[in-house]
């Protein structure tokens, strides 16, 4: 794909001398395609579907970038480990913009991709496992269930956030309450407690060189940070659930 870019703008150049700049900026902003996933409501089955399409569509169409637009309160385990799968097929940038709140699942997923960015006042973390009764609400498991699931999840969102350079003792802290966070001499967490982070937390920057905590930044909207990205004026596609 690269490389059909670099011929097109060349030839630009080549044979036409005196509009070159302004034909290879057109044709460039042209062929940089990003796609938006929404992810939004509870991370379920049905999610799973709109999430290979979107996935497909966007590689069918060498998209240079895949957004999720995300504002959900979790959902469940098993669905997230197969959306996560899905997209680590996407071989271009893959970006998450917390637009309200990514909690528990929504927090596994985020991880997942290459950046997270937040929008103001938006809020990602609280993942604690937790067992959900037919007919009734969400309740505790037994000491020896949570530890055995919590130890899975942990090692699925590590090898997530160790891929794409996320603090992984900040992660941790979000699914297990026995971690204790601090960094730089300031508690972030303390045990008994699962971390949730607020846009303007996130983006905070620790140690030396510093490095923000977990987000790359906050964005007032969505069309914000694909300019922000570089992508201003490039096609845009909106995956539309079915």
């Amino acid at each position: 794909m690269k490389t059909g870019i670099l011929l097109s703008v060349l030839g630009a150049f080549l044979f036409h001398a005196e509009p070159a700049s302004g034909a290879a900026s057109v044709e460039k902003s042209a062929s940089r395609k990003v796609y938006v996933l929404p992810i939004r409501d509870d991370i379920m089955p049905p999610l799973v579907y709109i999430v290979r399409r979107g996935v497909k569509e966007a590689m069918q169409a060498h998209a240079e970038v895949l957004i999720l637009d995300m504002e959900t309160n979790g959902g469940r385990v098993d669905t997230t480990e197969e959306i996560i799968t899905i997209l680590n097929q996407f071989k271009g940038k893959t970006v998450t913009y917390v637009n309200r709140k990514a909690f528990s699942a929504g927090a596994f997923i985020a991880v997942a991709t290459q950046s997270i960015y937040m929008a103001p006042q938006a809020v990602i973390g609280a993942a604690a496992p937790l067992v959900m009764v037919p007919g009734g609400g969400p309740v505790q498991m037994p000491e020896s269930m949570e530890a055995k699931i919590t130890s899975g999840i942990r090692a699925l969102v590590r090898a997530n956030a160790e891929k794409n350079n996320y603090n992984v003792d900040v992660v941790e802290a979000m699914i297990d309450k026995t971690k204790r966070l601090e960094i730089d001499g300031e508690v972030l967490n303390e045990k008994g407690q699962i971390l949730t982070l607020t846009n303007v937390q996130a983006e905070k920057e620790y140690g030396n060189p510093p490095k923000p905590l977990l987000s790359s930044g906050t964005v007032e909207s969505l069309d914000a940070l694909i300019a922000k990205l570089g992508y201003a004026g490039a096609p845009r596609v909106e995956i539309e659930p079915t």
